[in-house]
């Protein structure tokens, strides 16, 4: 969880803190940049692999037209063909058309990413092809894959054969767009991370970027630092802060030389001018934007000011996924409980927060810690025929009483915390599904407030928030999308929601945050009626199943503990999941969690009553 200071109503709008009605009072306790001063920085290792480094000697060769007389084959390479430079995409197209329909031949200057629904149709004797294809995005030469409405399969065909007098193959007929396929584009294109400051300037919130595989990597911080000055993603937009109007990259970026990249901005990039707050905020954007390309020093030179170098890691802090802990807390419900879970940290301590009184007639909760030493808790608790939600935070080792909150009717979620902050004033802000709509809650005990949903009509049936608390993840009638919560005058809403698209299942039923790029989800498979888990990033262009079978129960609930960017891992290594009321470990393969795997042994435990809805404290 992050820290985001909530100011007063006067204050400027800001990201999610802003969103809940109840206005809140208190200091600051940020420095300029959003950061604790004994917030500890720790040594990082060498983080997860790209694979291929782009322009090195592993960038994966081209096909051309003249590389294959196999149809299939020929097919492959045409998807695979705008592939690269944004710029000479239409070329590398027509270089794979016959002459008189490349002189010819337009489309968009987009490219269309696509994952093929069913192998190309390719009749023998005949020339056409047909092509059967899911549309996952939409590529622009800011790197940036959007999101299209779920159109369903969408068929194209083509028309395949030989030229009189010329060898190859040839595309006759082809229609008027830049095809790309997902299989092409992850192998073409290197998946890359940008930041941009949230409102307050507490948290970098991660934008995801692709660059060509054949860019010379001296020129990837050049394209980079010219993406952070074009502005975010279009769905991030309504969220963070773009840099200053008027910010320039003045000349090229150097290769690196002596461990030190060197980038020179225009003066407007520091405003106001000469603030060495807004300085330390540029420089921590950059760097964590470009840590992949850094040595060891950034030399940044504002308008005609002397250079200054950063080294160090202290830029670390500034990304609250860089926060995440190696080994999370694990908590479950058990006989209406709150318990830690065996062979976890603190796995002996008391349960933060709540007095041991409180903790009975528990459905579900939550459990967040600020960024130093406050921690808070929700939950969902019976009271009578209703479930009523209980909230408050304390102070480390320290318990409070909970207040009560009063939730509409209809079945319950999982509460998650998205804003978590030191100040006792400032409290805290949380989201819960009721009744298959979104609410709002807040430490204070203050009523719930709706969510507005702007997206397809559908129940919400889970939400996730992601470590930097801006964006979240949601499941609604059945599909699965990620979005921003922002606030305007009439309250909390989420911004445009970005659908995404997940080939291997046929519907969505659970979703929780994997790394600060990509997320679980758990629903039916699309090629069978199995169930199963699916890491996926959150574009859905790049996909994986550590667990592409589970049975047939639908799972109702899916908790996973994010990564750190600096972990050296590539997906959550925590994660558990409920299915036909049981809750599950995943490791190599879905464990039962039973009463023995209760921190406290459990000596006469009442029959028929097992561990529920495992969560961590985050």
């Amino acid at each position: 969880m992050r820290l985001i200071p909530v100011l007063p109503a006067a204050s400027r709008r800001r990201g999610l803190h802003l969103l809940f009605a109840v206005v809140l009072s208190g200091s600051l306790l940020l420095s300029g940049c959003g950061i604790p001063d004994n917030t500890e920085v720790v040594k990082v290792g060498p983080g997860p692999s790209p694979g291929f480094a782009s322009g090195d000697d592993g960038a994966p060769p081209r096909h051309e037209r003249e590389s294959t007389t196999d149809t299939a084959e020929f097919v492959q390479y045409y998807l695979e063909a705008a592939a690269g430079d944004p710029d000479g995409a239409l070329e590398r197209v027509r270089r794979f058309l016959a002459p008189a329909v490349a002189a010819t031949f337009k489309a968009p200057s987009d490219i269309r990413v696509v994952h093929l629904a069913d192998t190309p149709l390719v009749n023998p004797g005949s020339d056409k092809v047909t092509l059967k294809v899911k549309t996952l995005g939409v590529l622009g030469n800011n790197g940036s894959l959007d999101s299209e409405a779920d159109t369903g399969i969408q068929t194209y065909e083509l028309t395949v054969s030989t030229l009189s007098g010329r060898e190859g193959l040839y595309i006759t007929k082809a229609p008027p767009v830049l095809l790309l396929s997902d299989s092409a584009f992850t192998t073409y294109f290197e998946r890359r991370t940008i930041y941009f400051w949230n409102r307050d300037h507490s948290a970098l919130v991660p934008d995801v970027r692709y660059l060509s595989a054949d860019m010379p990597s001296e020129q990837e911080p050049q394209q980079i630092i010219k993406w952070l000055i074009d502005g975010p993603s279009r769905w991030l937009a309504d969220a963070v802060e773009r840099l200053p109007q008027g910010t320039a990259l003045l000349g090229n970026v150097p290769a690196v030389d002596n461990d030190k990249l060197q980038i020179n901005l225009s003066a407007q990039a520091v405003q106001p001018a000469d603030d060495p707050t807004a300085l330390d905020w540029l420089r921590r954007q950059l760097m964590w934007s470009l840590k992949r390309n850094l040595s060891r020093v950034l030399e940044l030179k504002i308008g005609n000011d002397e250079p200054n170098d950063y080294d160090g890691n202290d830029y670390l802090t500034s990304n609250p996924s860089y926060r995440l802990a190696e080994s999370p807390e694990r908590f479950l419900i058990y006989n209406s409980q709150i318990r830690r879970m065996s062979r976890t940290p603190a796995a002996t301590e008391p349960i933060p927060v709540i007095r041991p009184d409180a903790n009975h007639k528990v459905k579900a909760a939550a459990l967040a810690q600020s960024s130093t030493n406050r921690r808070y808790a929700a939950l969902v608790t019976t009271e009578g025929n209703r479930q009523v939600l209980r909230v408050g935070g304390a102070a480390m080792g320290q318990q409070t009483d909970l207040r009560r909150v009063a939730l509409p009717g209809g079945s319950t979620g999982q509460p998650v915390w998205a804003i978590t902050s030191d100040d006792p004033q400032t409290g805290a802000n949380g989201l819960i599904v009721v009744g298959g709509k979104l609410y709002g809650f807040s430490a204070d005990g203050a009523p719930v407030r709706p969510v507005t949903w702007t997206g397809p009509s559908g129940r919400i049936s889970a939400v996730a928030v992601a470590p930097d608390g801006q964006r979240v993840a949601l499941v609604v009638g059945d599909k699965l999308y990620v979005a921003v919560i922002t606030a305007d005058g009439d309250g909390p809403r989420l911004g445009a929601p970005e659908p995404v698209q997940v080939p291997a299942l046929r519907s969505v039923s659970a979703v929780d945050w994997a790394t600060e790029t990509s997320v679980l989800v758990a629903g039916t498979r699309a090629d069978r009626d199995r169930v199963a888990i699916i890491d996926t990033t959150i574009d859905g262009t790049d996909s994986t199943e550590p667990q592409p079978d589970i049975g047939v129960e639908t799972v109702t609930y899916l908790a996973a503990y994010p990564v750190s960017p600096v972990s050296g891992k590539s997906t959550a290594d925590v994660v558990q999941y409920m299915a036909n009321g049981a809750s599950f470990d995943v490791l190599s393969g879905p464990v039962r969690i039973g009463v023995g795997d209760l921190a406290e042994p459990m000596t006469n435990p009442p029959a028929g009553v097992v561990p529920t809805a495992p969560f961590f404290l985050r």
